[in-house]
């Protein structure tokens, strides 16, 4: 079938209009379109039931002997254990039992795959139970079955980060486009000529690996291709690397010049091949990877201005093929004759990879003997995003607390102990894998692919997510310049309305307060230019503060000058 290529703001406007909600476990690649006005259960983004799309194994309906799907559509919570298919699973050593995650970290006798694959009944391509990626990934993400819920705003508490899909119809609703409606390349700030994987279709696995990641929430190693773009298209590869054995000075040979978004850098990375020992580089993972004195090491260093620091950043390891049908992988390394000697998929020769390294155990001597003759190399490089992350719960679930981000103290001033410097950034080097000019430093006109003068993103203070949602907003998400909720409004009648004390009349005002009047594509956390006046309390020492004229008081403890955002949440 054909597709139909329409704008991506007016597929947004149309997502606004028709506010859509997803049937739990809708088949089909794309969401039911749902007007307003459904039954409470479509509204919440639930059906009281779907079972009828269930692949089961019973007395009617044999289709899949692994049950997967079983229970996905009874979304009562009742069906939690049954399809969570690595439940009670022989785990520890001394054979008790426990429940491994479906997403990665798989046992050696897993029953993980089942959750989502079927091997000879699969709904779409790569054997996926339900139809396409966004049906599959919601029909259990919907938050009827204990997982995270990709719908809900999560109001009433101070963890929510990802903002909410759409689960209601209380307006603002902005979305991102996860279920294939529209191509990568459809991102604002991205390269809309179609190089790379621009051309792909965007859902949830163009953001999230589904089999394991490096990053808290799965977030993908290699969003969009970009791992294995060179940096002057916005990407991490490092091309025509110098191995070296000596990295008491700068290497010149190993200068890696590219443009990013403040202008043209030049970093001097090198692949440094020594034999570890107690004057080896410091790196945690060696001890991790159980490498021993006199296994030899080949690891990425770039120069800090006064010296090689090792580069953790993990290595990618997939592979294309040429016209003749060769194969490649991205990170390979060549001896003087400029052929790939050594590449990362020889774990069955006894290569060991790390963060930012490979190793080959000492008493393999021909693998030895290969790395000792490289001379240059390319690295493709994965992305790397830690959040502030909870302990999981019973059900492995967990909370994150997005501002720990960018906010490095709490509202008493004290430190927050979530907070740790330059995840902002990585974070916003995340997001530019597709919104690639938009990362940026103020003040400057910059862009790989178009010039403009841009907000400062890349730095920890105005990272992407601290005036932007990654899944989308309603009116029950946004917040205005002071940091507060739909909820939290709702119940300080003190400072917001106080006048007004029906609960009908203020849910209705206080809708009408977190209203976005210029609803639009940009997934804003806080609502109107309040996403501005958040922090733009005043730009300049000599501007204006918060006068007389100003709307509500100021809430008690929180500095009047500034609306407080930057620690209240």
């Amino acid at each position: 079938m054909s597709k139909i290529k329409v704008s991506f703001s007016f597929l947004l406007t149309l997502m606004l209009v028709a506010m859509f909600s997803i049937v739990a476990s809708a088949a089909g690649s794309n969401p039911v379109v749902t007007p307003p006005g459904d039954p409470a259960d479509v509204k919440a983004g639930v059906v009281t039931t779907d079972t009828a799309n269930d692949n089961n194994y019973n007395t009617v309906d044999k289709s899949n002997a692994n049950k997967t799907g079983t229970g996905i559509g009874t979304n009562d919570g009742s069906t939690f254990n049954q399809v969570i298919k690595s439940d009670d699973m022989v785990k520890n050593p001394d054979g008790t039992h426990g429940t491994q995650r479906t997403h990665g970290s798989y046992m050696n006798n897993t029953n993980s795959c089942a959750s989502c694959h079927q091997t000879h009944t699969g709904a779409s391509k790569n054997l996926l139970f339900k139809d396409g990626e966004y049906a599959t990934c919601t029909s259990c993400h919907d938050g009827t079955l204990g997982f995270y819920n990709v719908f809900s705003s999560s109001s009433t508490t101070t963890t929510s980060g990802a903002g909410t899909f759409g689960g209601t119809h209380d307006g603002n609703m902005s979305v991102h486009l996860a279920n294939g409606t529209v191509d990568v390349k459809a991102a604002p700030g991205g390269n809309s000529t179609g190089t790379g994987n621009w051309e792909a279709e965007f859902t949830c696995a163009s953001c999230h690996a589904p089999h394991g990641s490096y990053s808290d929430r799965l977030l993908h190693p290699d969003p969009n291709g970009m791992g294995n773009l060179t940096a002057d298209k916005g990407g991490k590869r490092l091309e025509n690397l110098p191995v070296v054995t000596d990295i008491s000075a700068k290497v010149p040979s190993g200068d890696y010049t590219y443009t990013d978004a403040t202008g043209t850098k030049t970093i001097n990375y090198v692949l440094y091949r020594f034999t570890l020992d107690a004057t080896s580089p410091a790196n945690p993972d060696y001890a991790a990877k159980s490498l021993v004195n006199g296994d030899t090491v080949l690891q990425l260093m770039k120069w800090d201005g006064t010296k090689y620091v090792i580069d953790t950043d993990p290595w990618l390891h997939g592979y294309d093929f040429d016209a003749a049908h060769v194969k490649h992988y991205w990170t390979a390394f060549q001896d003087s004759t400029g052929a790939d000697k050594f590449d990362t998929d020889q774990l069955k020769k006894g290569e060991i990879l790390g963060k930012g390294f490979a190793a080959v155990p000492a008493a393999k001597t021909t693998l030895v003997a290969t790395v000792n003759s490289l001379v240059k190399g390319n690295v493709a490089r994965g992305y790397v995003v830690k959040l502030d992350v909870s302990v999981p719960n019973a059900n492995n679930v967990t909370t994150t607390t997005a501002s720990s981000l960018w906010a490095s103290k709490l509202a008493n001033g004290s430190a927050n102990p979530g907070y740790v410097a330059n995840r902002g950034v990585a974070m916003s080097t995340f997001c530019s894998a597709c919104h690639t000019d938009y990362l940026a430093s103020s003040g400057k006109e910059t862009g790989t692919f178009d010039h403009a003068y841009r907000h400062t993103t890349t730095s920890d203070s105005y990272t992407c997510v601290r005036c932007h949602y990654a899944h989308g907003t309603d009116v029950t998400v946004m917040r205005d310049a002071r940091g507060l909720t739909y909820d939290q409004i709702k119940a300080d009648t003190t400072n917001y309305f106080p006048t007004v004390t029906d609960p009908t009349a203020r849910e209705a005002l206080v809708k009408d307060y977190l209203l976005d009047k210029n609803p639009s594509s940009a997934l804003k956390r806080y609502t109107n230019m309040a996403v501005c006046w958040a922090c733009h309390t005043s730009s300049h020492s000599e501007g204006t503060r918060n006068t007389d004229t100003y709307q509500y008081n100021p809430t008690p403890g929180i500095d009047t000058d500034r609306n407080g955002v930057e620690f209240d949440y």
